[in-house]
């Protein structure tokens, strides 16, 4: 029989994940006067010296490009500071056929350290789909449910745009926007004639100083995880004040295995993996948060199994772990030769995008269900390994010649 280390104290809730919905959570909790233990399946993160903002290309041993196997597979060396598609010691199976790609970030704040910052509302619309075009469910609340709390998480965690009144793009808590840079004026200047939705995008980037938060100085690397905490992030921006309470217990390296119910059918622990030692423990607690993500989330459930819940906790439908969706994208890109006349110039910016086209479509019929939201990108960027790749395919020589090309091309 397996030995578990059970601890003796039992806290008033146990959350399982460190990302967006467990930090807040945390923060929550905390400051309500609650003792909050954390389990993160992760290692803790040190900004000032895991993120690689400033770094450049010749101070990493590949460039920052990685070199086969793995490296390459999980977006080079840049990426701060984890996240994978294949993580060592956490294999996982798929159905015969599919293609099933996961991408996890094993670190305190999850994939907050590095998401695209992208912050959008739903719409009024979002919320009644299937009445609109009978696909789907409609959810059972609607947008002025939800409308009071995007009010407090833009407010708190700061997030850039503008009041512009369109429907599928919700009016918010915004900090003034960034000015387009080049390519995103261009781009304006067509949608205009074309009468397309181009406006300033929603981002959680702080263009002012905001809840003791510095600026964003315009690096433009944001996805390399910010060292001045101007971009938001969980381990940042939700975790140090919950910490401050002193309510809050931080386990790292704790892969949350079982929810443990008791006689009555409620949480009353949780079971996890110590990966340090690869032995089990417990931490008792009235109530448990499972903000894991979705897929970490469905596997927690469905390991669940008691007499009182033989598929896995909230699993009597039988649909955790089914129906999950994946956000769709495409991309397309084109050469715009009025930018190759551009002087240079400093390309100032967020990392990522200024202006964007919102859902549209939607409201019309198509070939094709619902609609789409268009995201721009473009301009110089911080030059890196293999930018240059495809000018060799068009271009002989070298010297001035090339050189010159290679400007205009970038």
């Amino acid at each position: 029989m397996t030995q578990v280390n059970r601890s003796p104290k039992t806290y008033d809730v146990c959350v399982i994940g460190s990302g967006a919905g467990g930090g807040m959570a945390a923060k929550v909790l905390t400051e309500g006067g609650l003792d909050v233990v954390m389990l993160e399946a992760g290692g803790p993160v040190h900004p000032e010296k895991d993120y690689k903002m400033f770094m450049w290309p010749y101070d990493l041993p590949h460039r920052g490009v990685g070199v086969g196997g793995k490296q390459a597979e999980n977006f080079g060396e840049f990426l701060a500071p984890n996240g994978a598609w294949q993580i060592e010691g956490e294999p996982y199976v798929s159905a015969p056929g599919s293609d099933f790609r996961w991408f996890r970030s094993r670190v305190v704040g999850g994939r907050t350290n590095h998401w695209g910052r992208i912050a959008l509302r739903f719409a009024p619309v979002d919320f009644k789909s299937k009445t609109r075009d009978g696909l789907g469910d409609d959810w059972p609340i609607s947008y002025d449910d939800i409308s009071p709390y995007y009010d407090k998480v833009e407010s708190y965690i700061g997030v850039f745009g503008s009041h512009e009144n369109v429907d599928s793009a919700p009016n918010g808590v915004f900090l003034p926007p960034p000015r387009p840079r080049c390519h995103e004026l261009l781009v304006k200047k067509a949608c205009d004639r074309l009468n397309i939705a181009c406006i300033p995008a929603r981002l959680a980037i702080l263009t002012k100083a905001h809840n003791g938060r510095a600026e964003c100085h315009y690096c433009g690397q944001c996805g390399r995880g910010c060292i001045t905490a101007s971009n938001f992030s969980s381990s940042q921006v939700l975790l140090p004040p919950a910490m401050k309470t002193g309510k809050l217990t931080m386990i790292t390296g704790a892969m949350a295995r079982e929810i443990i119910v008791g006689k009555t059918g409620k949480a009353e622990a949780v079971s996890y993996i110590d990966k340090a030692t690869k032995t089990e423990k417990r931490f008792n607690s009235k109530a448990v948060v499972v903000a894991a993500s979705a897929c970490e989330s469905a596997r927690l459930l469905l390991n669940s199994k008691s007499s009182l819940f033989p598929d896995g906790v909230a699993s009597s439908s039988g649909t955790v772990g089914r129906y999950l969706m994946d956000s769709v994208g495409s991309d397309g890109w084109g050469i715009v030769p009025e930018l190759g006349k551009m002087p240079p110039h400093n390309h100032d910016g967020v990392g990522g995008m200024h202006l964007y086209m919102p859902w549209w479509k939607y409201d019309r019929k198509n070939d094709f269900p619902r609609g789409y939201h268009i995201e721009i990108g473009g301009g110089r960027e911080l030059p890196g390994a293999g930018m240059f790749h495809d000018l060799c395919h068009d271009e002989e020589g070298y010297g001035a010649t090339l050189k010159k090309r290679a400007r205009q091309v970038y």
